[in-house]
């Protein structure tokens, strides 16, 4: 699966505006601005013996964004720490509202199409007027298509949700021949490729594209196909496959992603 990795913590990114040679023990090594390391911090008129950044909780996970040649030799700067921490309260909490609604719709599977399209529009709406980017701090891009599904309910609804957890969709559209795909995924290089699958035979014609477009893009299929086959057969695909909307979240938020 390339750098996509399932479990564990999720790994932070960021885009550095200076290369480590630029950088002074005097400027951020995450921003390239100044860090008014050592100077005094003042509260209420008073000016206090020690720097700002002694009355500070430095998260790890913020040193993991630092580039190796300069960690441990320039101080991270008062906005980078704030930001970082804002955007992980906001990660966490986009990540416990689509935790709950996993939790309720498997113990509520009678919930239709229709309702569970409606909560998602919902959380959608929520996550965009509170300005949350999604679970991860570099957007992950999706390729999606239907080889057999005319209608692309499901198709649908993984857009949806991709968009709610913070992932920018391409669509090729419904219907697309192999040979369009192999086409996209080789010249536009998505991290993803989803798609929907209706009928067993269509499978053939998936594992004809996974080995024609980049290594590194992990192929997720999704269908009513699945839950008639076998567990053990399901883990030797060459692609990740979903019963439904809810293993799709499921894997998301297990998901670990960091730029290659």
């Amino acid at each position: 699966m390339g750098d996509f990795k399932v479990m564990g913590l999720l790994k932070t990114g960021s885009t550095h505006c200076s290369s480590p040679s630029e950088i002074s023990e005097k400027h951020c090594p995450i921003c390239g601005n100044p860090n008014r390391c050592g100077k005094k911090e003042v509260i209420n008129g008073i000016e206090l013996n020690r720097c700002w950044c002694a009355y500070e909780t430095f998260p790890k996970a913020i040193f993991e964004i630092v580039p190796d040649a300069l960690n441990g030799k320039s101080c991270i700067c008062q906005q980078c720490l704030y930001q970082f921490k804002q955007d992980n309260h906001d990660r966490l909490k986009l990540r416990k509202i689509i935790s709950e609604f996993v939790n309720t719709w498997q113990n509520d599977p009678t919930t239709s199409w229709t309702q569970i399209y409606t909560i998602g529009e919902t959380l959608l709406e929520w996550k965009t007027q509170n300005n949350i980017n999604g679970l991860w701090d570099i957007t992950p891009i999706m390729m999606t298509a239907t080889i057999d599904d005319a209608i692309g309910q499901g198709l649908k609804m993984i857009h949806l949700f991709s968009c709610l957890a913070g992932i920018d969709i391409i669509s090729l559209g419904l219907m697309q021949s192999k040979e369009t795909i192999i086409e996209r995924c080789q010249k536009q290089h998505a991290d993803f490729l989803g798609m929907t699958i209706l009928q067993f035979d269509t499978e053939s014609v998936l594992n004809t594209i996974i080995p024609k477009i980049p290594e590194k893009m992990c192929v997720l299929v999704g269908g009513p196909i699945f839950k008639t086959i076998p567990k053990k057969e399901l883990h030797e695909k060459k692609y990740v496959p979903f019963n439904n909307i809810c293993d799709y979240l499921t894997f998301l938020l297990n998901l670990e992603w960091k730029e290659s």
